[in-house]
């Protein structure tokens, strides 16, 4: 199984292989005045909600984190100036929500034994958690740094240049394709070690 098959099997995806991705329709660059928050939302729900699960959001807190990145959205949308994508500005946002509610939840567990578990039992699974390729994706992005899991996301999955991404995150745009090449090497590594075990032999 390669990156290219698990990536495109989760649903999450069109990876970016030579071809333009078929995406949702990307929110166009605008300026702060002409963003609805109500059209903000129903547009860019979808976005925030499956790049919020990737980055390491768990069933039980992906929607919270959705809620929270759109608050922050139409508190700040004044800042927005249309000089990048207005997507690539939602992940930035969505990104610094869930480092920070991952750090919260981090010291709450500490706090409470056992919360997760038993929190985790009385919810019924979401119908991507149903699909085996979109949880071993999530498995598989785990496993990668931030720096490098961000551009996975924004560049393979979501179609991004880097150059948009660079813009986005404030980081050089050569930093950017590095984290993918590197990004995309590791995946290569832990495709290629999972392959193995599953035919019984030592990676």
């Amino acid at each position: 199984m390669t990156w290219s098959s698990i990536a495109s099997a989760s649903g999450l995806s069109e990876p970016v292989t030579g071809a333009e991705p078929s995406l949702a329709p990307r929110a166009a660059t605008v300026t702060a005045a002409r963003i609805n928050p109500e059209a903000l939302y129903r547009e860019n729900c979808d976005f925030v909600w499956r790049n919020a699960r990737r980055l390491g959001c768990s069933d039980e807190w992906v929607d919270d984190a959705v809620h929270e990145t759109f608050l922050i959205a139409n508190r700040r949308i004044s800042e927005f100036e249309g000089k990048s994508n207005l997507q690539t500005w939602l992940f930035a946002i969505v990104l610094r929500v869930v480092q920070r509610m991952r750090r919260d939840r981090a010291r709450y567990s500490k706090r409470i034994s056992n919360y997760a578990d038993t929190r985790r039992g009385d919810l019924a699974p979401s119908p991507e958690a149903a699909s085996d390729a979109s949880h071993y994706l999530r498995q598989l992005l785990a496993e990668l740094d931030e720096p490098k899991r961000v551009a996975l996301i924004l560049i393979e999955l979501e179609g991004f240049t880097a150059l948009e991404v660079s813009r986005a995150l404030g980081t050089p745009q050569g930093t950017i394709e590095t984290r993918l090449r590197a990004a995309r090497r590791e995946l290569s590594q832990l495709l290629e070690r999972d392959r193995l075990l599953s035919e019984g032999k030592s990676p």
